[in-house]
């Protein structure tokens, strides 16, 4: 099997996410999948933190797509990345848009909405 097709295993929304139609204004959306695609293809399949962040961004990508609170919310939460100048760019997004997805997780657990009964 091809490194290619050992990646894609790991990462099972990867079409989906690609194939995802956005508005045409929408440059966050374009950007962020951008990412994740040249980050799929540049992780060590032999670094099982590498293969669990990128199950991560996977789930994670495929959430921004499918909640639309969750993807108001990045979009809001991306403009505050800072990045070092000599750090490596794709890693700095990657571990931000990862860390906005766990507290966006944590918040939404907290909220969890009681029903009312009449």
């Amino acid at each position: 099997m091809g490194n290619n097709e050992q990646i894609l295993k790991h990462c099972p929304h990867f079409y989906t996410i690609i194939n995802f139609e956005f508005y045409s204004d929408d440059n966050i959306s374009e950007k962020l999948i951008d990412v994740y695609q040249k980050y799929v293809f540049t992780i060590n399949l032999n670094n099982k933190e590498e293969v669990k962040k990128l199950e991560k961004l996977d789930k994670l990508m495929y959430t921004y797509i499918s909640d639309n609170a969750f993807r108001n919310q990045i979009k809001l939460d991306i403009r505050s990345i800072k990045v070092a100048k000599s750090g490596n760019l794709l890693e700095s997004i990657v571990n931000a848009i990862i860390g906005f997805f766990e507290k966006y997780e944590d918040i939404r657990i907290s909220r969890v909405v009681l029903p009312r009964w009449i």
